[in-house]
């Protein structure tokens, strides 16, 4: 029996087709869920209690889903590109 691999983005359980996905796939799998979401804004991943920051996850970077350990689902949420500093 394969296990069911999923991720939270706001309110929505949002199922995944493996263990392990880039940001793009995660943003890909959001899309179709939440038509408001905008790609170009940048995906977080909500740190796990509080001994763990926000981390942002860019479209290359490859994310386990895998729960157990302490950990639950992954959690995401994303905000607007932010260029502090750019002129």
């Amino acid at each position: 029996m394969s296990e069911k691999h999923f991720f939270f983005y706001n309110d929505h359980r949002i199922d995944a087709p493996k263990a392990s996905l880039t940001g793009a796939d995660i943003k890909a799998l959001i899309k179709q869920v939440d038509s408001t979401f905008d790609p170009t804004h940048t995906l977080v991943l909500e740190g796990h209690g509080n001994h763990q920051e926000d981390r942002e996850i860019r479209d290359g970077d490859t994310v386990s889903l895998e729960v157990g350990h302490g950990e639950g689902p992954k959690k995401f949420f994303s905000k607007p590109p932010t260029n502090f500093g750019t002129p």
